[in-house]
């Protein structure tokens, strides 16, 4: 959700530099801000036992992240770290809340950000319940197809750890399944660069 830069600032909110590799919250504290991207990118991931991550989303400029927990009370599910430089607005719960309350629009949006969430996170379930790292590729890169389908003649944004990350795969599996489907034609590998279309 994006929320107008002026309104943020005029209730409170503080605009804040971060560098790449940066952590803006971890998973199981509690949340008190609102979050919102100026530029940069950030990315929420879960980790398991043996420190295994598995990103739940990457987030850009313009959009806003870990709303529900802070909405809720509760503990973050998840871990933000910034993928790159960036600025973001941070604002208090309560301002977030008394601008939703002051512009109801605004509420309106929040509620299709959050069904758009919850359609990916579904999206992302048929994932990881694919058989095989092939199956479970190929439905990841169906799946966010649309975040580069404006580009045919662009390499895909994601790194082979991303999609390791994104999969619950290990990287050298990613990057063996994806020799595999550019020998059988399903995805392109030029200069070490991943197309697929």
């Amino acid at each position: 959700m994006h929320i107008d830069y002026d309104i943020l600032i005029t209730y409170g909110g503080v605009a804040r530099k971060f560098a790449k590799g940066d952590f803006l919250f971890y998973e199981d504290t509690m949340p008190y801000y609102y979050y919102q991207l100026v530029s940069g990118d950030v990315r929420m991931f879960s980790t398991n036992a043996e420190g295994k991550e598995l990103i739940q989303g990457v987030f850009k400029a313009g959009e806003s992240f870990g709303e529900p927990p802070l909405l809720l009370g509760k503990v973050y599910p998840s871990t933000a770290q910034a993928n790159t430089d960036g600025v973001l607005v941070k604002i208090r719960k309560e301002h977030y809340l008394s601008i939703i309350h002051d512009y109801p629009e605004y509420l309106e949006r929040m509620m299709y950000t959050f069904a758009e969430r919850i359609y990916k996170k579904a999206s992302a379930v048929q994932v990881w319940v694919q058989q095989t790292p092939e199956e479970k590729i190929a439905q990841f890169l169906n799946n966010n197809k649309a975040n580069f389908s404006d580009c045919p003649n662009e390499p895909l944004p994601y790194t082979r750890q991303q999609i390791a990350d994104f999969t619950g795969l290990r990287v050298e599996t990613v990057i063996r399944t994806l020799t595999r489907m550019s020998k059988d034609g399903k995805v392109k590998i030029i200069n070490h660069k991943l197309y697929y279309h």
